[in-house]
């Protein structure tokens, strides 16, 4: 098995645990997930970067167009997705209240994703994937640049230096996520630290925060 098919699988795994533990525990963010990215837009995303998107993310693409409802990220679902023109802002569930856009916004992202951070070197290409809003000041980026560091998963800010070494990949990040959501605990970074904001549940949606003093006074840790 080659490591790209690894990749792949772990990814897909990974999600899926995660969809289960939406499904048992978070409701209505499972309800608001979109169907599959159309490989074509996939592959158009690509060819206008100017990258190759690594194996686990592109793997995720195949299973949903994102973490949520296209209209949380202010993007109007296509009339063949079949979704209500509507979203319900569940879309940010992951940790540090993350979201996956659509593909098709990805380019929009950071001014071009592969600008992230505005590297000197003009071969590199950084993929801003997921972000805490709408901005995407604050976010999460994949190393695309062919080479050894292929694929690894880092961290970007306003006006801030990127920080790559996060996660070893996409695949990786999706098994923490997943782990953290099981053990009902913050996620675990690559450098040993933990993650403060554990799961909890705001209106049947998965929301991370800190216990001791949530952001939505409605906010209860999953036990």
């Amino acid at each position: 098995m080659t490591d790209d098919r690894q990749q792949e699988e772990a990814a897909g795994g990974a999600w899926a645990r995660i969809e289960a533990w939406l499904g048992q525990n978070a409701p209505r963010c499972y309800r608001m997930l979109p169907p599959p990215a159309p490989e074509a837009d996939i592959l158009e995303v690509e060819q206008e970067l100017d990258l190759t998107m690594p194996p686990g993310l592109k793997a995720f693409y195949r299973l949903r167009n994102g973490t949520g409802h296209p209209a949380d990220f202010g993007w109007t679902p296509e009339p063949e997705t079949g979704l209500p023109l509507q979203g319900q802002g569940t879309a940010w569930l992951l940790p540090r209240k993350h979201a996956i856009p659509p593909v098709q916004q990805l380019p929009y992202w950071a001014e071009g994703p592969h600008t992230v951070g505005m590297p000197v070197d003009p071969a590199m290409r950084y993929l801003a994937f997921a972000a805490t809003d709408r901005s995407c000041l604050y976010g999460l980026f994949t190393d695309c640049t062919p080479g050894p560091g292929y694929g690894r998963i880092g961290t970007f800010e306003e006006a801030g230096i990127p920080t790559l070494g996060v996660w070893p990949s996409f695949a990786d990040y999706l098994i923490e996520v997943a782990d953290a959501l099981y053990e009902n605990r913050g996620v675990e970074y690559a450098d040993g630290h933990q993650d403060k904001k554990v799961p909890g549940l705001v209106d049947q949606a998965l929301v991370w925060d800190r216990p001791t003093r949530p952001t939505d006074p409605d906010w209860t840790r999953f036990a």
